[in-house]
C-alpha cells in the first residue's frame, strides 16, 4: 500500500493505482473525456490534468501512478485555464447544433464546458468540416464526423472489448477522423457499445434518432429477456411507447456494454404477432372470444379429461415467481410431476443436481473468470453470451487469465486462448476424460489411498485418444494454475451423450479439487432464466430448490407450506410427456410461453404429438406456431408488462420491472394460473409477484434471506446450499460412432436467439438471412463458394439458405442457427440424433429462400 495526498485529503491505495482512481475513491471529482475504466489509460484528451507537488508540468491523473508521499491538486488556477484552453480548441472545430444532436441534453461535452468552459471562444476561423452529411454506418449506427472529439473511446471499445475491429482512424493531427472501412461497418456486431461510449453525438442510434430528448424519457431500469448473462439494461418510453435502451456505466455485470440483442433488440415488445384475446377451438379453427367464454369452454375441457395423464411445459424466459406459480400449480392443482422446462434436451437431473450443489458457484462472473484458469466447454460464447464474451476477452488481454477452449465449434475467443482442443460434437466427453486423466497422473503422487484407490479403478483405465497438442497445453495450463473455473455451455446437453459428459465433467471438477485449484463452475445458458427454472423446480425429478421429488422431508416441507399433497413419483419429462400424447394417454398438455414445434429437435414427432393430445392449452404473449395447434390459446402478458425477478447464470437474482402496460387482452402469467385454478374450484396462495417471492425466499435455501427491495440495482446471490452428495468418480466413455458424412449442428446466432428475437424490426435489419455455415475445405470439396444458395439434405427433408464459409470452422461440420422460425431446421432432425448426417449442394433451381421440404404448413395465425 501507499500513501497519497489529494487536496489535502490523505488515503492509502494499492501499488500501481492512479491518482485518478485515488480520487475517485476520495469522492474528488476530475473531468474526463478519454478515460474508459475497463480500458487501457490513453491520456489523450488532457482534461484529466493535475499537479503534482515536486514536477513542474501537469500530469494526466488516468496514467499517472501513485507513489508513496505523493501530493496532488486537482483545482487550482493553472488547471482550471487549461482545461478552459482545452475545451476552447475543442470548440473550435465543433459543430454548434445542439438543438438538432441527438446528445443534447445528455452530451458529456456540454456538461464539460458548462462547468470548466470558458465564457468566450477565442477561435474566429471557419470551423472544419469532413462530410456535409451524416454517414449511416450500418443499419443501426449512424455517424457525424464533425462532432467527434477524438478521444477514442469508440475504436478502443469495439478492438479491446469486443473484439470486432471495425472502426479506425485516419489521418493525423487535427484531420484525425473515425471510420469504418470504407465508410462501412462490415465486421461489426452491431452491438452499438460506441453509440454508448460516445461522449458527444458523434456515433448515432440510428432506430432512436430524433424520436424524444432524455427529459421526455420515463426510464425504467431492468433485466435482458435474450440471454443468462443477466445484463442490466435501462428502457427508455415517451407516453407508454417504446423509445430505446441504454446501459448504464457502474450496474450490473455488463456495466456500460450491451450486445446488438440487448441494445437494439427489444423493440419485440411492439410486434404485431400479439395474441389478441382468448381463443378456443370451433370447426377445425379457432376463434377469438371473451374471457369468461374461455373459462367455460376449457372448464368444460377439463372435466371431460379428468383421470387422464396432465403435462405442463413452461419457458425459461418466464420469471421466478412465474416458473414457481407453474409448477405449483401443476402439483397441487392437477396432482402431477410431469413438469419440463426445455424443449431442446431432456435434463440428466440426477447428475446435473450433484454438479450444481457440489461446484456451481453462485458468484460474480468477474470474479470468478478472474481464476488463474478459465476452461470453456462446448458451445459458441461469441454468439450465445456475447457479454460474457467480452468480459472472458478483458480477463485473457489485461489479468492474463490462461483461456482454455474444448469445443466442436470455433469461436471468436480461439485467438485470445492459451490452448484450444477441437472435438467433432460428441467427443466432448471423451476429451473431458482425457483431460482429467492426465490430471490425475499428477494427483497419484500425493492423493490418500482410498482416493487413489477410486481414481484408479475408474479415471485411471484407458480414454480415447482426442485433442493432440492443444490437450497437452490445456493440460499444462491446468496444472500450473492455482486456481480454475469451468464455464458450461448448454449445447452439451442437446447431445445424446449428455449424461456421459456431464459424468465426466463430474470427474474434471473433483480432480481438480483434489490438487487444491478450488474449482468454481458455471453454466452459459441462453435463456434468460434458465437457472431460475431449475431452481423454481420445473424439472419432472425436482423439487423447488433442486431437491429429489421422491426426498420424503423436502417433499413434506412443501405440502405443508402449500397445504397439498405432492405426488411422490417422479414425473415425465417433455420427451416422455410427447410419447404419452401419441399413445392416447395425455389429457391436457398445458404449455406456457414455450414454442416446442419450432424448438424440439424432431418437428414431425412434436407435430403428430401436439396434434394428438387431448386438450393442448397454450399460453403466451405472441402467436406462436404451437399456439396454432392449440384447441384454447390464452393471452399472456409480456416482458415488461409485468414484475418479477430473473436468476442468470451466476446465481445472481435481480429485478425484472414493468415498464408498459400489458397490450389488448392479455393478462398477467399469475393471473391466468388462478384463472385456471378457479375452474377446478381452488385457489392458489400467495398469488401476487411480492409475496410469491416472499414465499420463494421462505422455502429455497439457496435463495432465503434475500429481500426484494434490497436486491437493488446489482441485485443479490443466492448461496450454495448443498442438498445433494458429491458422487463419485465414472468411468471414461467410449468414441460415438459418428456417420463418415457432413454432420449437421445447431445452436444460437450473434442476433437471433430465439422467438423474441426473431420478432424484433431492428434485429431483422441486421441479422443475415438464414445461413448454412461450414469449413472452407469442404466448400473447396464440394465446388460452392460463400454466398451460394446451398441445400441441405437429411433423411427427413431439406432447406435452401445461403453459404457462409468460415475459414476457421474443422471439416466435416455444418452449422445452421436455430433462430429462423421459417427455415423450420427441426424438420431434418431425429430425435434423439444429434448431430444429424446431412448432404449439402448448389441449388441449382430458383426458389424462394427459405424454404424447407418436408415440413407441414404453419398454422394460420389469429383473426
Amino acid at each position: 500500500m501507499v500513501s497519497v495526498t489529494i487536496d489535502k485529503q490523505t488515503l492509502e491505495v494499492e501499488a500501481g493505482s492512479t491518482v485518478l482512481q485515488a480520487a475517485q475513491r476520495l469522492g474528488i471529482d476530475i473531468p474526463t473525456f478519454c478515460y474508459l475504466k475497463r480500458l487501457p489509460a490513453l491520456a489523450s484528451c488532457r482534461m484529466c490534468l493535475v499537479e503534482i507537488e515536486g514536477l513542474r508540468r501537469l500530469q494526466p491523473s488516468c496514467a499517472t501512478q501513485v507513489t508513496d508521499g505523493m501530493v496532488v491538486r486537482t483545482n487550482t488556477p493553472q488547471i482550471e485555464e487549461t482545461r478552459s484552453s482545452m475545451l476552447d480548441m475543442l470548440l473550435a472545430n465543433h459543430p454548434l447544433d445542439c438543438p438538432i444532436c441527438d446528445k443534447g441534453g445528455e452530451c458529456e461535452l456540454q456538461d464539460m464546458v458548462m462547468a470548466y468552459g470558458p465564457r468566450e471562444s477565442r477561435f474566429r476561423d471557419n470551423k472544419r468540416v469532413f462530410h456535409s452529411k451524416d454517414i449511416r454506418l450500418s443499419p443501426v449506427i449512424i455517424m457525424n464526423v464533425n462532432r467527434c472529439i477524438q478521444c477514442q473511446r469508440c475504436v478502443r471499445m469495439c478492438e479491446e472489448v469486443v473484439g470486432a475491429v471495425a472502426l479506425g482512424t485516419v489521418e493525423k493531427g487535427m484531420d484525425t477522423a473515425v471510420t469504418g472501412f470504407e465508410g462501412s461497418l462490415a465486421s461489426c456486431d452491431q452491438c452499438g457499445n460506441c453509440v454508448e461510449v460516445c461522449p458527444v453525438g458523434a456515433l448515432m442510434s440510428f432506430p432512436y434518432r430524433y424520436k424524444a430528448r432524455p427529459w421526455d424519457l420515463a426510464e425504467t431500469d431492468t433485466i435482458c429477456p435474450h440471454c443468462g448473462t443477466g445484463c442490466q439494461l435501462t428502457v427508455g418510453t415517451r407516453k407508454g411507447e417504446f423509445m430505446r435502451v441504454r446501459s448504464k456505466w457502474d450496474e450490473g455485470v455488463n456495466g456500460e456494454t450491451l450486445c446488438a440483442r440487448g441494445r437494439f433488440g427489444l423493440d419485440f415488445v411492439t410486434s404485431q404477432d400479439r395474441i389478441k384475446r382468448p381463443m378456443i377451438r370451433r370447426d377445425g379453427a379457432l376463434v377469438p372470444v371473451s374471457w369468461d367464454e374461455a373459462g367455460d369452454y376449457l372448464r368444460r375441457r377439463l372435466s371431460a379429461v379428468e383421470g387422464k395423464a396432465v403435462g405442463g411445459l413452461a419457458s425459461p424466459r418466464l420469471s421466478n415467481e412465474v416458473l414457481y406459480q407453474f409448477q405449483k400449480l401443476m402439483r397441487t392443482v392437477f396432482r402431477t410431476n410431469n413438469i419440463d422446462c426445455s424443449t431442446r434436451w431432456s435434463t440428466p437431473f440426477d447428475i446435473l443436481g450433484r454438479l450444481a450443489a457440489s461446484f456451481f458457484s453462485r458468484a460474480p462472473l468477474e470474479d470468478v473468470i478472474g481464476n488463474d484458469c478459465v476452461l470453456i466447454v462446448g458451445g459458441n460464447v461469441t454468439e450465445e453470451n456475447p457479454v460474457t464474451e467480452y468480459l472472458l476477452r478483458d480477463g485473457a488481454r489485461r489479468r492474463h487469465t490462461a483461456l482454455l477452449m474444448l469445443s466442436a465449434r470455433p469461436s471468436r475467443l480461439d485467438v485470445d486462448a492459451r490452448a484450444v482442443i477441437r472435438v467433432k460434437p460428441g467427443e466432448e466427453a471423451a476429451g473431458l476424460a482425457a483431460v482429467a486423466a492426465e490430471l490425475a497422473a499428477v494427483a497419484a503422487q500425493s492423493l490418500p489411498g482410498d482416493v487413489l484407490a477410486d481414481i484408479s479403478a475408474k479415471i485411471g483405465r484407458p480414454v480415447p485418444k482426442t485433442g493432440g497438442e492443444g490437450l497437452d497445453r490445456l493440460v499444462a495450463a491446468l496444472k500450473e494454475g492455482r486456481s480454475v473455473t469451468v464455464l458450461v455451455s448448454v449445447d452439451l446437453l442437446r447431445l445424446p451423450e449428455a449424461r456421459t459428459t456431464l459424468q465426466q465433467l463430474n470427474n474434471l471438477l473433483q480432480v481438480l479439487r483434489v490438487l487444491g485449484k478450488g474449482p468454481a463452475m458455471q453454466f452459459l445458458f441462453d435463456r434468460a432464466n434458465q437457472m431460475g427454472a431449475w431452481d423454481m423446480g420445473v424439472l419432472p425429478k425436482a423439487l423447488p430448490g433442486l431437491q429429489a421429488v421422491d426426498n420424503d422431508e423436502a417433499r413434506a416441507i412443501f405440502a405443508r407450506n402449500w397445504r397439498a399433497e405432492i405426488p411422490p413419483e417422479p414425473g415425465m419429462g417433455l420427451d416422455a410427456m410427447l410419447e404419452h400424447c401419441i399413445g392416447g394417454q395425455m389429457g391436457m398438455l398445458y404449455v406456457a410461453g414455450s414454442d416446442p414445434l419450432v424448438a424440439y429437435p424432431d418437428r414431425d414427432f412434436v407435430a403428430r404429438a401436439l396434434g394428438a393430445a387431448d386438450l393442448l392449452v397454450v399460453q403466451d404473449t405472441f402467436f406462436t406456431d404451437t399456439a396454432g395447434l392449440a384447441e384454447v390459446v390464452l393471452p399472456a402478458a409480456g416482458y415488461g408488462e409485468e414484475p418479477g425477478t430473473f436468476t442468470n447464470n451466476e446465481g445472481r437474482v435481480q429485478n425484472l420491472r414493468k415498464f408498459r402496460e400489458p397490450a389488448f387482452e392479455a393478462r398477467g402469467n399469475l393471473a391466468i394460473f388462478d384463472f385456471v385454478a378457479a375452474l377446478l374450484t381452488q385457489a392458489l396462495q400467495p398469488s401476487t409477484q411480492g409475496e410469491i417471492f416472499a414465499e420463494i425466499t421462505q422455502l429455497l435455501p439457496a435463495y432465503q434471506r434475500l429481500r426484494q427491495e434490497e436486491l437493488g440495482a446489482n441485485g443479490a446471490f443466492t448461496k450454495a446450499a448443498p442438498t445433494i452428495p458429491a458422487s463419485a468418480f465414472f468411468e471414461p466413455p467410449s468414441l460415438p460412432k459418428l456417420a463418415d458424412r457432413l454432420m449437421l449442428v445447431t445452436g444460437n446466432g450473434l442476433f437471433h436467439n430465439g422467438y423474441l428475437s426473431e420478432r424484433s424490426q431492428i434485429l431483422n435489419t441486421i441479422a443475415d438471412d438464414p445461413y448454412v455455415e461450414m469449413s472452407r475445405k469442404d466448400a473447396a470439396r464440394l465446388g460452392l463458394s460463400g454466398g451460394d444458395q446451398v441445400i441441405v439434405r437429411s433423411t427427413r427433408g431439406e432447406l435452401a439458405a445461403k453459404l457462409k464459409v468460415n475459414r476457421g470452422f474443422p471439416r466435416g461440420l455444418v452449422f445452421v442457427p436455430e433462430n429462423y422460425r421459417a427455415l423450420r431446421l427441426n424438420a431434418l432432425m431425429r430425435r434423439g440424433e444429434y448431430p444429424c448426417p446431412v448432404d449439402v449442394q448448389k441449388a441449382h433451381a430458383v426458389f424462394e429462400f427459405p424454404r424447407v421440404v418436408g415440413a407441414e404448413a404453419r398454422p394460420e395465425g389469429p383473426s
